[in-house]
């Protein structure tokens, strides 16, 4: 190999990689009113929430249809108005580096400490609420399902009951175990 038609090696600059902050730095439109707002709408709407869910439970208690569809409307609005809130949170919390969403955490560290504990003691009580919004949706969940048992053991017993002859299992389905069963009435005399 010829050493003069070697090229000296050229060593390439390592790129950095691009330093984070330790947090994110909220950004400045962010004022505690604004927050507290939030939350408090945020916390009616649970509580509407919340509110429904007993009333779902109840309509479930009493088998009302009708009842039931009116309730499930009334909660996917609630629960867009929920998304709502929450899309114009995370606008307002990101941060102007990277996109990055600003806890409550970092937000409340920044606000004096009247601020501090006011908005701490709302954040608390919507926690709460949605511990209990959660805990109803769980009932209405079960209660949902008792009901749907309920009809299914109605309609079984409804099909075993119908079928004179027993060519119909207890599921409503033919039973092809069962022998032929000839049943028929004479019209002619």
């Amino acid at each position: 190999m010829n050493l003069a038609s070697r090229q000296p090696t050229q060593t390439r600059p390592t790129p950095k990689a691009p330093s984070r902050p330790a947090r994110v730095q909220a950004p400045a439109l962010v004022e505690p009113g604004r927050i507290e707002s939030m939350l408090v709408r945020l916390e009616e709407e649970h509580t509407e929430l919340l509110a429904l869910a007993r009333a779902h439970k109840d309509a479930l208690a009493h088998a009302s249809v009708e009842q039931m569809q009116q309730i499930t409307v009334k909660t996917s609005e609630v629960l867009m108005r929920i998304a709502q809130i929450e899309h114009e949170r995370r606008q307002m919390t990101s941060a102007e580096a990277d996109g990055q969403i600003a806890t409550l955490d970092e937000l409340l560290e920044r606000f004096g400490d009247d601020d501090r504990a006011r908005i701490g003691e709302r954040r608390t009580r919507l926690r709460e609420l949605i511990l209990r919004v959660k805990e109803e949706q769980l009932a209405v969940r079960d209660a949902s399902e008792n009901l749907a048992n309920h009809m299914r053991g109605l309609i079984r017993q409804v099909g075993a009951s119908l079928s004179h002859s027993g060519t119909y299992s207890r599921a409503g389905a033919v039973d092809p175990g069962r022998g032929q069963v000839v049943s028929s009435l004479d019209t002619t005399r």
